[in-house]
């Protein structure tokens, strides 16, 4: 629109300077944004997190370099990718509800995980802004790789657990604090100690000592921690309640990554024990190498095998000089033979014997002696030593290692004894608990040793117990273990077993050694071994059980046969216990007579006729009340107590039959039997027997229904049994029908004139084509095999309807008849009509596919 009016030269001029100005405002606009533009690209490509813009759909806008990279995308590969492409957490449609979440809430930070190109997810933290440019919404993320940060988190707890689950105390103590207070102690040492952490922590180890100041090692301990130096040392320490313990620990400094002491950790461990059994041994031997009085120690033969030097100073004979001989060299010639006759029979009877003796010196000289004479004797009272004492005791701290042997190794062998044994698997055990590793035990008894001994004498048999004890030594690792127990039983400690081929392998060596013959001249024995193995911690007990459990597992071995090993199965041996237990309680019903057959009725589904029963064992059980079949014959499976109670089942339905016939009641009987049963020799014998027992007719009128599965297991036997049985006029049907594997052919051999369709295809079949088939199918093969079809668990009147329908006119079920007692089915009988619905369907014959399974539904 125009005004008309002509713009003047001084208007002109004033436009002409508006549009220079606005000119160069816009470029400097533009030289700004261009700056900005510039500092944002190169944001971009410096930044360490990855950068990047997502729209609200969730798709990429821009992106950093350090973005890129962290995906292993190039820019290119990246450009115009969805959110969904990388983060490994969240699906679409939970990625959907989180980008408006995050659109609204301004500024979030989250972990998730994202996905690498190659695959590989790792965790980030993720930082996001909501902003609008132009009225379009956009989200600015910051991601940050935290994968190293989770791996330091998850290597904490792992440590943290260690130090809570260690079996040895632990403290730390901060070292930038003058009087060095515990930050930290671990369940352990509250174990230990009995003071808990709240007690602990911020006080010095001090309190551990209490008024026991002047212990010699302190001074040492003080040193080394101000100097920041380690330092182990064994103290007298006091718990809680006030109970002395002996704490041998050792202090480690820990310093920062510039150098810098910055804390103590102590490992303690209570020692107690055996800080109390070394000094004990301790001041035996100062007492055995002090004592005034002599001491002479014979083997069981009465041959001087160690003297102390008291007996050298009383007797003037050198040690060199007795040893081997027997102590008689000191007789002075005053007692006679009846003296040391009753002397020894003391000693023997008694243990010990103590009394005034004259004894002679070497230089000739007669002294008297007070002597005490005592048995040493291992666990099942074999002699092992005798130990004299006169006028002085020795301790021949020489011969400390001989001594202890005597009272730790098997004097025969040379291995260590039950109470070594104790001490080596204890060590075990806690090593394989401490560093988490596996060890086992070996519980061996020598196949074949007592016709050794028999056949070639107890010198020969113990020379093959010290081949075998070398043998053993010889094929084991230093820091493993083997015993003897007494006897011809062997324990082998492996103190750490790599894997089970491992351990294989090593059994295996153990047993090709011991079988390895022994000769004597022209002579050779031979003997083997019966092995029973455990595995510590698959069998997480303490040594005397696991000890136990190694023994139990040795006569599995010897139940297999001997000559092999066997592994202690905790699963198998509970399991077994609670079988054995079982059978138990089961044979107790049946020599109690707490079992009863109940019977239930099958009849002709089209005429209502009743062609028999069938026989169901059932358990009157005091304290349960009555238990189904399923509640207690699995425990008897496969057991000679199954077998006995098939054939009671068998022998009451006899009698039952024939109790019937005199009422003028004419039933047939049909009894499942068990596989053991069928597969017995004579099992045709029993049931010629029950026959010969009961009227001939019973026979016709008796039907044994044999599982799918069991006439599958060896079809000429079976079949030789069923024929056997034939021909005493007992049938045979086939149970639970289409739950096996049977071929046609089996069908065709098997002498069977029953085949029973399995319910659980019954009871489905309205509700699923599938069973519908099945039960047709197995209508039509009784049928082509000449042999009679009957369903089980016919639960509703439809079910009996359908069946009719399909040509299967025998069932049973609970809809027909619950399984009764015996005195019920008479009046049963008399009381039973079957459905008019089944008599009608009996009129038209229709298949499956005529039969619309969700009409009838």
């Amino acid at each position: 629109m125009s005004l008309g009016v002509k713009p003047s030269a001084q208007t002109a001029s004033l436009n002409s300077t508006d549009q220079n100005m606005e000119g160069k405002a816009c470029r400097d606009d533009r030289a700004l944004l261009l700056r900005e533009q510039r500092m944002t690209e190169i944001v971009m490509q410096i930044a360490s997190d990855g950068l990047h813009v997502v729209d609200a759909q969730g798709m990429l806008v821009t992106m950093s370099d350090s973005f890129c990279s962290s995906l292993g995308y190039t820019r290119e590969e990246l450009s115009g990718r969805h959110i969904g492409d990388w983060d490994a957490k969240w699906s679409g449609a939970q990625l959907e509800e989180r980008i408006g979440q995050w659109l609204q809430a301004g500024d979030t930070t989250f972990e998730t995980q994202y996905r690498h190109k190659n695959g590989q997810v790792f965790d980030v933290e993720v930082h996001v802004r909501g902003f609008s440019i132009a009225s379009e919404s956009l989200l600015f993320c910051s991601a940050r790789d935290i994968s190293v940060r989770k791996q330091s988190e998850s290597l904490i707890r792992l440590q943290a657990g260690a130090l809570n689950n260690s079996v040895n105390g632990i403290a730390i103590s901060d070292a930038t604090v003058t009087d060095f207070p515990l930050v930290y102690v671990n369940p352990a040492f509250e174990r230990i100690t009995g003071y808990s952490s709240v007690d602990a922590i911020g006080r010095n180890c001090r309190f551990l000592q209490r008024d026991d100041r002047d212990q010699p090692e302190l001074v040492a301990i003080r040193v080394a921690l101000k100097s920041g130096l380690p330092v182990k040392a064994t103290l007298r320490n006091y718990r809680k309640d006030g109970q002395m313990f002996w704490n041998r620990f050792q202090i480690a400094p820990v310093n920062d990554k510039d150098g810098h002491l910055t804390h103590f950790v102590a490992i303690i461990n209570d020692v107690t024990e055996r800080k109390l059994s070394d000094d004990y041994i301790r001041l035996v031997s100062q007492v055995f190498l002090h004592a005034d009085e002599s001491i002479y120690i014979t083997d069981p033969q009465g041959q001087i095998i160690e003297t102390n030097p008291a007996f050298t100073r009383t007797t003037g004979y050198g040690r060199e000089e007795v040893l081997g001989r027997n102590p008689g060299f000191l007789q002075s010639g005053r007692h006679d033979p009846v003296f040391f006759a009753n002397l020894w029979a003391t000693v023997l009877n008694q243990g010990h014997w103590s009394g005034e003796i004259w004894n002679r010196r070497k230089n000739g000289e007669i002294y008297p002696d007070k002597l005490t004479i005592s048995v040493v004797r291992n666990d099942d009272g074999t002699t092992l030593n005798f130990v004299c004492i006169s006028s002085d005791i020795t301790v021949l701290k020489a011969q400390q290692n001989e001594l202890e042997m005597i009272a730790l190794h098997d004097i025969l062998t040379g291995l260590p004894n039950r109470a070594l044994l104790n001490d080596r698997l204890a060590m075990a055990l806690a090593d394989a608990r401490r560093f988490n590793k596996k060890m086992a035990l070996c519980f061996i008894d020598l196949d074949g040793f007592k016709p050794v001994n028999d056949q070639f004498g107890h010198d020969k048999g113990d020379q093959v117990l010290v081949g075998v004890a070398q043998r053993m030594s010889a094929t084991l690792r230093a820091t493993d273990t083997v015993a003897r127990l007494g006897g011809d039983e062997f324990v082998i400690v492996l103190s750490e077993v790599a894997n089970d081929q491992e351990l294989t392998a090593t059994l295996q060596r153990i047993m090709k050694a011991i079988a390895l013959p022994h000769t004597f001249g022209d002579q050779v024995a031979t003997v083997s071994a019966s092995m029973g193995v455990t595995v510590f911690p698959d069998d997480e007990v303490d040594a005397e059980t696991l000890l136990r459990h190694a023994d139990q597992a040795m006569y599995r071995a010897k139940e297999k046969g001997r000559n092999c090993f066997h592994f202690f199965d905790v699963v198998d041996e509970r399991n077994a216990h609670l079988r054995t237990e079982g059978r138990t309680r089961v044979e107790l019903a049946l020599d109690h007579q707490e079992f009863e057959l109940f019977y239930q009725p099958k009849v002709n589904l089209r005429t209502g006729q009743i062609l028999g029963v069938e026989a169901l064992i059932r358990w009157n059980h005091p304290e349960r009340g009555v238990l189904l079949p399923r509640d207690f014959l699995p425990m008897v499976e496969n057991s000679e107590i199954e077998t006995r109670i098939s054939e009671w089942v068998i022998a009451t339905a006899f009698a039952q039959r024939a109790e019937w016939a005199q009422q003028g009641l004419e039933l047939g009987i049909s009894v499942n039997l068990p596989a053991r049963h069928l597969h017995a020799p004579g099992f045709d014998d029993f049931i010629h027997q029950m026959i010969l027992l009961y009227p001939t007719r019973c026979a016709p009128n008796l039907e044994l229904e044999v599982l799918e599965s069991v006439a599958l297991w060896d079809i000429p036997q079976v079949t030789r049994a069923m024929e056997a049985c034939r021909r005493y006029g007992v049938t045979f049907a086939i149970d639970d029908f289409g739950t096996g594997y049977a071929s046609l052919d089996y069908l065709r051999r098997l002498p069977v004139s029953v085949i029973k369709i399995d319910q659980s295809f019954v009871r489905d079949m309205l509700t699923n084509r599938e069973d519908l088939s099945i039960v047709e199918v197995v209508i039509n093969l009784a049928d082509i095999f000449n042999k009679e079809a009957i369903a089980e668990g016919v639960e509703t009147e439809e079910q009996g309807k359908v069946l009719v329908h399909l040509g299967c006119v025998q069932a049973q079920g609970f809809f027909i008849a619950n399984p009764m007692h015996a005195d019920q089915v008479s009046d049963w009988i008399s009381h039973y009509t079957p459905p008019e619905s089944w008599v009608y369907a009996s009129q038209l014959r229709l298949t499956s596919k005529d039969i619309d399974v969700r009409a009838i539904e």
